[in-house]
């Protein structure tokens, strides 16, 4: 067909990296959490690290992206964890190694107690 292209592997890398840019610095971050998705039942996952805007996390599914969602984890703050509730919805889900999927959730409308909370973790 003219005109049209195959991507080459250096096009999908390079795409790829853009998706996983953040405009904000960010932070490692690892404990266990949960992915909670309509209809189902809350599932493990891990964090891998967090900004101001939104976090990483590794999970066993591939999702797509714009999927909402909600995380939910305990934050090590001031010598106890917090449980800290964030709805999201998924920017990239994409192979990992042999064990499961990196996941970018962006957070959406954080409240002013979860926005404070994250950012102390940021501290």
């Amino acid at each position: 067909m003219k005109g049209s292209r195959v991507p080459n592997k250096n096009n999908i890398c390079n795409l790829i990296m853009k998706i996983e840019a953040r405009s904000l610095p960010r932070k490692i971050f690892r404990c266990h959490a949960k992915l909670i998705l309509p209809g189902r039942s809350p599932l493990s996952c891990r964090t891998m690290d967090l900004s101001l805007s939104g976090l990483s996390l590794f999970f066993s599914e591939q999702l797509k992206a714009g999927q909402a969602c909600t995380v939910a984890f305990e934050a090590p703050l001031t010598g106890k964890h917090v449980p800290v509730v964030l709805g999201a919805k998924v920017i990239y889900s994409i192979l990992s190694g042999t064990d499961g999927f990196r996941t970018g959730v962006q957070f959406m409308q954080l409240d002013a107690a979860n926005e404070k909370i994250i950012a102390e973790l940021m501290a």
